[in-house]
């Protein structure tokens, strides 16, 4: 459907457009009038160039049509449309981010955890009414949001910038999945809400998840109705060596243990597989990194409800159409 930002202005457009058509009509009418002092008009249109009076209606029409396509252009044009949007409700999303010593780790690029972090902020910019909150672990975990946040940009993106290299290579020493599941669910609220909880691991140097913690959580995931998902990170079919960095980021080597041994480090798929079952989650992988974007929005709208569906009108400018017809009539009616 066509509309018009100024649209009582469209009974001009279409009284100046009528009169150009009859304007020539008249002028068609004055030159047969004329014509008929000097002899037969068919005759003298035969042995003449005068134009064919079809051709002069043509022509009146073509300029009418131009002048109408220029006013109209000005009028503001807009093609109205209309477009179901789901209203769906808003969520608790807990991230629960593995910041060890592994997820330095090159065989994701930039490595394991700023690829991480890439995706996670790339996820939030398209996140709308959610709540968010942040646990990082290593050997033990610790929020860094003490209450869920729906402030994106100012909470919880700089809380996620906060996590550097350096951040890892402090931290205490292992992966200790079952101490990073019990923080994130006590970050969860008491309300209602759809709630999901999304734990990012390579599940290297494991510090074992105990059958009485698995058993725990597994209770709270199901008494706060909370959904989980674990996502493995990192190339599970070669280990890889962790670069060492000075002060201004430049690679200098290898980090190495306490022995002078050269850390290579190797995602257990296996591990976390079974931590999900135990603790009643899923898993999934990915080596490269790629397809973490598709894996946190599958896992975030799978559990996300519709609330309600509501019509939204859409404008779109038609002000270039209605130009290119414009000129298309103009040609023509110089063609004539």
């Amino acid at each position: 459907m066509l509309v018009f930002d100024n649209e009582a202005y469209l009974w001009h457009v279409a009284i100046i457009c009528l009169a150009i058509f009859l304007l020539y009509l008249y002028s068609y009418w004055r030159k047969r009038w004329w014509l008929k002092d000097f002899g037969s008009i068919e005759l003298i249109a035969k042995e003449s160039r005068i134009p064919r009076a079809r051709s002069d209606v043509l022509k009146g029409l073509f300029v009418s049509l131009a002048v109408a396509g220029l006013a109209l252009v000005l009028l503001g044009p807009r093609w109205l449309t209309t477009e179901e949007q789901y209203e769906r409700q808003g969520m608790e999303i807990v991230f629960a981010l593995d910041v060890s010593l592994s997820m330095l780790a090159d065989d994701v690029k930039p490595n394991r955890l700023e690829r991480a972090k890439m995706e996670i902020e790339n996820l939030v910019g398209e996140l709308h009414d959610d709540q968010l909150g942040l646990v990082v672990f290593a050997g033990k975990a610790f929020s860094l949001l003490p209450y869920m946040t729906r402030d994106f940009e100012l909470i919880f993106l700089r809380m996620l910038d906060m996590i550097k290299e350096n951040y890892s290579r402090f931290v205490p020493y292992g992966t200790n999945i079952g101490n990073a599941l019990l923080i994130s669910l006590e970050t969860f609220s008491d309300k209602p809400n759809e709630k999901l909880l999304i734990l990012l691991t390579d599940g290297e140097e494991q510090i074992a998840v105990r059958s009485q913690t698995a058993e725990a959580v597994r209770l709270i995931l199901e008494r706060k109705n909370i959904s989980l998902y674990m996502i493995g990170i990192g190339d599970p079919n070669k280990a890889t060596r962790i670069p060492k960095k000075d002060k201004r980021g430049v690679t200098v080597g290898y980090e190495r243990d306490q022995d002078g041994k050269v850390i290579e480090t190797q995602p257990n798929p296996s591990f976390l597989r079974e931590v999900a079952e135990l603790t009643g989650g899923s898993y999934t992988h990915d080596a490269t990194g790629e397809e973490l974007q598709n894996i946190f929005k599958t896992a975030i709208e799978k559990h996300r409800k519709i609330v309600g569906i509501r019509t939204k009108s859409i404008l779109i400018d038609a002000s270039r159409h209605l130009l290119a017809a414009a000129t298309l009539f103009l040609v023509l009616s110089l063609c004539i």
